[in-house]
């Protein structure tokens, strides 16, 4: 069956109207967003018939050498753990208007991405305008003829390519941004006059393989998804040497059921020719070369690989531009399920299911991140607060800045605190260090109600007593495995070991071997049978009796409170081996860095995006004081963690 007249072929027929209205579009801020974009790895998000603008997006950076793009479906990038730090992230989307798109959205602005890009053809999209409120993010919008646009958004996407192909012209300095426009639509209407191609020999009930040069992922992609979305014919693609390691059995039991669409390039041509021959000659087979598979040809390959679509759609009995669908169609199309996943997944929760899947514990409970998290959000928020214990380097201090004095701000909330009535305490791995910075900090009247629990909580004393005068008794054990370290040679030279009564701190940049030494050092009598335990921070490993525990220190306070009030626990090193594991493992507690594996442990309120002394003062901050106790107001955290 043959249909004369289709409206796939009518919006084909205006194509190039769109091309030529390109040509007043966006060109000069697509052009900056790219040469800003240049040298950093950009992320390239779209579904559907977006996937092929992704494509081209990802093709043109090559051709311009600016660096690695990262083609992913907007599900690919809401799930994905990966830190996209300092990347780019270009959303495509013609409408702008689905769950899915506005799902890649939140789940971008939620990232420490460098830029936020969305190119779309329609600015009043729901996504759209909420890009454009966020400082972090670029509207961009690509003008076209035809809005109205049919199933496979035509005109859009042929918009989108005519602007990032100018623009990326304009980068490349070749030419003025209007005279590679005039080229693509005077190709475009020669494209249009031309014959079909006569050797397409498609049936209808074929199964389509495409097989290409991962060069043109362009037209390979818009072939297979238009083909499949409009349901012309089962497809499936593949490079030339992928479908040689096993995708050709297919070929070898369906030959006269098959049709080969093969798109190839210079650099390809001979690969694919060794594969034809070597098919079964009743195998059918079109062919394509988009020579270099340049920016421009690739611009070009989109039209053809339309006109590809409408002829076989013609075959198939199909109008491509209304192709019908199942009653179901729009419930699958309109579900928020995605939308509402990059809702729940905040930083917070990204930052806890990366250390989750970074210690894959199988006794982790299967309970959903976010639903984990609301409960410990709700218990935290409830928690009536009598007392705060705090980790010092990391928490109060930046490792990096560890020996310079607390910053005024947090010293005024700590004492804001301490005169409301909370009771103030530290749990730190330092000596007496940590008690003299203190000391020159804190108003001396609160210095003999404040609780120090020196070297990891072995030795707790009030602020006002000076640990060099008063010093925990020496531990054997400890002794004896300072010997050791030094007869194994494990420091590098200049280095002498740091020899405590109640604990043993060795810096990273000590270490002559540190890949390798936690694993030695395992093997010393006292630590493989648990006598001694390893801890470390940000900057050091601990060695500690194993009865050692900063929580040693909450519980002192927790009994000097006595009225049931609970004590609040803020440390930086809660991942697996981290010296306030223990501590921030009991709720009420914080972390403002590293987190646990587990779900039932450890959490942050600002994920990445806010941590150590920054994070710990909006907590205090947050401190409100309600009938004697302080609680943890979310309200006055500045944005919003739950």
């Amino acid at each position: 069956m043959h249909i004369r007249m289709t409206i796939f072929a009518e919006k084909l027929g205006t194509i190039a109207d769109t091309v030529h209205v390109g040509a007043d579009g966006p060109i000069s801020t697509v052009a900056d967003a790219l040469r800003e974009s240049a040298g950093r790895v950009a992320v390239a998000i779209g579904s559907g018939g977006s996937a092929i603008m992704a494509e081209y997006f990802a093709r043109c950076r090559t051709t311009l050498g600016h660096g690695v793009t990262i083609v992913q479906t907007p599900m690919d990038f809401v799930i994905s753990q990966d830190d996209v730090s300092g990347f780019d992230v270009w959303i495509f989307s013609a409408g702008a208007d689905n769950p899915d798109v506005a799902a890649a959205l939140t789940a971008a602005l939620s990232t420490n991405a460098a830029k936020v890009t969305l190119l779309t053809v329609n600015p009043q999209g729901a996504t759209a305008i909420n890009a454009a409120q966020s400082e972090r993010a670029r509207v961009i919008v690509a003008p076209v003829a035809e809005r109205k646009d049919g199933f496979l958004a035509t005109h859009s996407l042929v918009a989108m390519a005519t602007c990032m192909l100018a623009a990326a012209d304009v980068v490349a300095r070749r030419s003025g941004k209007t005279a590679i426009i005039e080229r693509l639509a005077a190709e475009i209407e020669r494209i249009a006059g031309s014959p079909d191609i006569s050797a397409l020999d498609y049936k209808p009930g074929d199964t389509v393989i495409v097989l290409h040069d991962p060069q043109c992922r362009t037209l390979a992609t818009l072939i297979e998804t238009s083909l499949w979305e409009t349901a012309i014919a089962p497809v499936q693609r593949a490079d030339f040497r992928n479908f040689a390691h096993g995708r050709h059995v297919w070929a070898a039991r369906h030959p006269d059921n098959m049709l080969l669409i093969a798109v190839t390039t210079a650099a390809s041509r001979n690969i694919w020719a060794s594969i034809r021959v070597a098919l079964p000659p009743s195998i059918r087979s079109i062919e394509t070369d988009l020579g270099h598979a340049g920016r421009f040809r690739s611009a070009v390959s989109i039209v053809e690989g339309l006109k590809i679509v409408r002829m076989l759609g013609e075959a198939a009995g199909i109008d491509p531009g209304k192709p019908g669908h199942g009653d179901f169609a729009g419930a699958i199309y309109d579900d928020t399920g995605l939308s509402d996943l990059a809702q729940q997944l905040v930083p917070a929760v990204r930052h806890k299911l990366d250390a989750v899947q970074l210690h894959d514990d199988p006794a982790c409970p299967l309970t959903a991140a976010a639903a984990a998290r609301e409960q410990w959000i709700d218990h935290l928020s409830g928690a009536l607060i009598g007392g705060v214990v705090l980790d010092y380097d990391g928490t109060v201090v930046t490792t990096e800045a560890r020996l310079a004095p607390p910053a005024p701000e947090l010293i005024a909330e700590l004492t804001r605190l301490a005169d409301a009535g909370v009771a103030i305490g530290f749990a730190t791995g330092r000596g007496g260090s940590a008690g003299v910075a203190l000391r020159k900090a804190l108003p001396e009247r609160l210095h003999p109600t404040v609780t120090i629990g020196y070297y990891n909580g072995s030795h707790i004393r009030t602020l006002d007593v000076d640990i060099d005068k008063d010093q925990p008794p020496a531990d054997p054990e400890l002794e004896a495995l300072a010997d050791w370290i030094q007869e194994q040679g494990f420091l590098i030279a200049g280095f002498s070991l740091k020899r405590g009564r109640a604990q043993i701190t060795i810096k990273y940049n000590e270490i002559s071997a540190p890949a390798t030494f936690v694993t030695t050092i395992g093997a010393f009598p006292a630590i493989a049978e648990g006598r001694i335990k390893l801890l470390s921070s940000h900057h050091s490993f601990d060695f500690v009796p194993a009865g050692t525990s900063k929580t040693t220190v909450t519980a002192r306070m927790r009994e000097a409170l006595g009225d049931g009030s609970q004590v609040l626990a803020i440390g930086d090193s809660g991942e697996l081996g981290g010296n306030d594991v223990e501590l921030l493992g009991q709720p009420p507690s914080v972390s403002v860095d590293g987190v646990c594996g587990h779900l039932g442990g450890s959490w942050s309120l600002f994920g990445r995006s806010s941590s150590g002394p920054e994070a710990l003062l909006r907590i205090l901050r947050a401190l409100c004081f309600d009938s004697g106790h302080a609680r943890l107001d979310l309200n006055c955290l500045g944005a919003n963690p739950a």
